[in-house]
């Protein structure tokens, strides 16, 4: 039995290329051109609300109370940093299936639609609070996005 050595192989060096060429007489780059004002860039506005999760309402062993949502917020790990968003409006924004006029205007029409509400107290000592909106939310709301308003504010 005879034992095959392991073909080795050449390395290949890359190829390094040209640098490219520009002719003598060519006007650069900078001189023919004439820069225009540059414009200004404008600023998104800021988030005016606290990113809220609709966790459920509150509820017994047996027994739930659907007048009274929970929502854990978003950055908000303790009971005294729940209690600053005690008194906030609040909001479940959704987009129904047909469109609806918008208060104030004849002509406007939107499927976005709103459930306001307000935050009333604090729940455990995790961060959550409880909130009344006006009807109830959904059950299909649950895990979704509401909005605490930052206003009325005692800041």
């Amino acid at each position: 039995m005879t034992e095959k050595a392991p073909k080795e192989k050449a390395e290949k060096k890359p190829k390094e290329k040209a640098p490219k060429k520009v002719a003598k007489d060519a006007p650069k780059e900078d001189e023919g051109k004439v820069k225009k004002p540059s414009r200004m860039i404008r600023k998104l506005p800021g988030r005016l609300y606290a990113k809220a999760v609709f966790s459920g309402f509150q509820r017994g062993q047996r027994n739930q109370n659907e007048n009274c949502a929970l929502l854990s917020v978003e950055g908000c790990s303790t009971k005294t940093d729940s209690q600053f968003y005690v008194g906030k409006k609040c909001v479940f924004v959704y987009r129904g299936k047909n469109r609806t006029r918008v208060p104030g205007t004849l002509k406007r029409k939107t499927k976005v639609r709103a459930i306001w509400g307000k935050v009333t107290r604090t729940h455990g000592c995790s961060g959550a609070v409880r909130a009344k909106l006006k009807s109830n939310p959904p059950a299909t709301a649950m895990g979704r996005r509401i909005r605490i308003m930052l206003y009325p504010s005692l800041i």
